[in-house]
């Protein structure tokens, strides 16, 4: 609740573009962000969980009265920075905060929407793994899967070429000039769709070459259709974004100001809730982090977030607006996010399939080296071919010691084992 409060607190102090509101809004987001990462700390001392983590629906005083304890903390500890170390202040300017804090949340903002594909990836690939798994379990190897995943590759080379071509009939007659209008709008967006297109064209060229390499493989599969279509459908989204962000400079509304702000909101919501879920996959070993205190921790971060756009239209500190308004901001932050996804699903997309042994590797990491000599060793072992007395798993240890592999903990391989007929082995002779 603290966290929704103050997220619309400052979303409502944004639509006035002044520095000192902005300076405001800096003081406002170091101090609660600092505060949750207190409490993210305090989450690991085992007394206090009792007044963190409590499991009751209703209205917890104790988180309450622990949020306000450390809000006055990180209160009177940033008041002290803002006054005492502005850049004119002291010896290195840098570290005043009118210079460090507002480049810090920048940073921040523009970062983790280029990485936010690496979490957003993990539910796509999940969803991807168990369909792809169910059509396997139903038809196994048979002309039936062979059509099935023909089918979904079809489905998706249609659905790009569908939803864009939607876009473009459906936005184009906000951007048709008016008599005596300049045409400069018609040509932008023309040109956003071609570059949009020439997108669709290389990843299709790409998913449709990974199909022939799984075919190839007597290996095809439905994930890579379905995990590229739900790839797309984030392009697609912030394609979208970008031309709706364009439509909003040639043709302000208070309408489409509305729309683009709803967006924003709405992905940063969902990319809150699949971070939230990888990362709480991911903190069982950690020693900063634990299923308890992780959502300070996401709390903080999405703080300074949200802080790293507002900077940005209302200036802070020696910095002034840099951008007139959001869409500027949004034009320039889908662009690079689509480049991001395009760049990461070519590379993705190929790298998933050669770990899961539906197409032929190119290349091997030294985790999947000690992996295959592991695998080789038991294979010898199964065959009585290797005396374990021998060439136990401490002598295994010690060779990829000597070779600089990784040493990881021995997990069941992503590869199935492919069962070879007589034929297959005679034809790879």
């Amino acid at each position: 609740m603290v966290f929704l409060i103050s997220s619309i607190l400052m979303a409502l102090l944004s639509f006035f573009p002044d520095p000192k509101v902005g300076n405001a809004i800096l003081f406002l987001a170091t101090v609660i962000s600092i505060a949750f990462i207190f409490l993210m700390f305090e989450g690991l001392i085992p007394h206090l969980n009792k007044y963190l983590f409590s499991t009751e629906k209703a209205f917890d005083r104790w988180k309450l009265i622990c949020f306000i304890i450390n809000f006055f903390i990180s209160f009177f500890i940033i008041l002290a920075y803002f006054l005492t170390a502005t850049s004119t202040q002291i010896t290195i300017q840098f570290l005043g905060w009118d210079v460090l804090l507002p480049a810090l949340f920048m940073i921040f903002y523009f970062g983790w929407n280029l990485i936010q594909i690496f979490y957003i990836r993990i539910g796509f690939e999940d969803f991807s793994v168990n369909i792809n798994n169910k059509i396997e379990d139903k038809y196994g190897i048979s002309k039936k899967k062979e059509l099935t995943c023909l089918i979904f590759l079809i489905v998706a080379i249609i659905i790009p070429i569908s939803m864009q071509l939607g876009t473009f009939i459906g936005l184009i007659s906000y951007f048709e000039p008016q008599s005596g209008d300049p045409i400069d709008p018609l040509i932008w967006y023309i040109s956003s769709n071609v570059v949009v297109f020439v997108i669709i064209a290389i990843t299709l060229w790409r998913l449709i070459t990974l199909y022939l390499r799984s075919k190839k493989n007597n290996s095809p599969n439905t994930f890579a259709s379905i995990f590229y279509i739900l790839i797309w459908i984030v392009i697609w989204f912030r394609s979208f974004s970008f031309l709706n962000s364009l439509r909003s400079i040639t043709q302000p509304t208070i309408e489409m100001e509305i729309v683009s702000r709803l967006i924003d909101i709405l992905l940063m919501v969902v990319t809150a809730i699949m971070v939230l879920k990888s990362l709480g996959e991911k903190v069982y070993d950690s020693m900063l982090l634990n299923q308890n205190n992780m959502p300070f921790f996401l709390f903080a971060f999405t703080i300074l977030y949200i802080e790293g756009q507002i900077i940005m239209i209302t200036g802070a500190g020696t910095l002034t607006g840099i951008f007139a308004n959001r869409n500027q901001i949004s034009l320039i932050n889908n662009f690079l996010i689509i480049i991001i996804t395009v760049i990461y699903y070519w590379w993705y997309s190929e790298y998933s399939l050669e770990r899961k042994g539906i197409i032929l590797r190119k290349r091997y990491y030294p985790e999947d080296v000690a992996l295959i000599i592991n695998d080789f060793k038991e294979f010898l072992v199964n065959h009585n071919a290797l005396d374990t007395n021998k060439v136990g798993d401490e002598k295994i240890q010690d060779f990829l010691r000597s070779k600089n592999l990784e040493i990881q903990e021995v997990k069941p391989s992503e590869v199935k084992p492919e069962i070879k007929t007589e034929n297959d082995l005679n034809s790879e002779m």
